[in-house]
């Protein structure tokens, strides 16, 4: 059962990540927890910041992952980050037998199959369509839409936006490389 996640969130603008980790819905009003970045509610999200979710798990099993990610970006781009701490205080603060990280790191296979669990394989599908080639439906249908100057504008705008949140983001895997 899945009941905490790991998030991401890029601040196009800035060019800089913030990530983390919540106990509970990614639909809920949870956005994130940095004292340095602006606070904003999901209701009022800054124009250019995307989020993404990088797993599903158990709380223990993401806050590990969160220490982990977190460790790896300090490592190699922690300058591009708003966190100021390595995780949870309770898991990053304890030292040797007594942190329930003690001894523990996620195998390659659970980081692979946390990172795949997308569509029905997530526990927060909504439903949806599914299509064998994705690429040949969306030309299919753009065909149908009548392209107007404001729908080429607001074309734009998305692929800008998606371009800007896929900037330096992978799976899991190209977080620990």
């Amino acid at each position: 059962m899945s009941e905490t996640f790991i998030y991401l969130w890029y601040d196009a603008p800035n060019k800089k990540y913030y990530l983390g980790k919540h106990k509970g819905s990614p639909n809920d009003t949870y956005t994130h927890s940095s004292t340095i970045w602006e606070s904003f509610t999901k209701d009022n999200i800054p124009k250019g910041v995307t989020r993404r979710i990088l797993a599903y798990g158990t709380d223990e099993e993401m806050c590990i992952l969160e220490h982990e990610l977190l460790v790896n970006r300090k490592n190699r781009c922690w300058d591009r980050y708003y966190n100021e701490s390595l995780g949870d205080p309770r898991y990053v603060d304890m030292s040797g037998e007594n942190n329930p990280m003690y001894g523990k790191k996620l195998s390659p296979e659970r980081l692979k199959k946390l990172s795949e669990r997308t569509g029905e394989n997530n526990p927060n599908w909504k439903g949806g369509i599914k299509v064998n080639d994705p690429v040949a439906y969306m030309r299919e249908y753009d065909k149908k839409r009548e392209q107007t100057p404001e729908r080429k504008a607001y074309s734009r705008r998305w692929r800008d936006r998606k371009k800007a949140e896929r900037q330096g983001e992978g799976n899991l895997e190209a977080f620990l490389r």
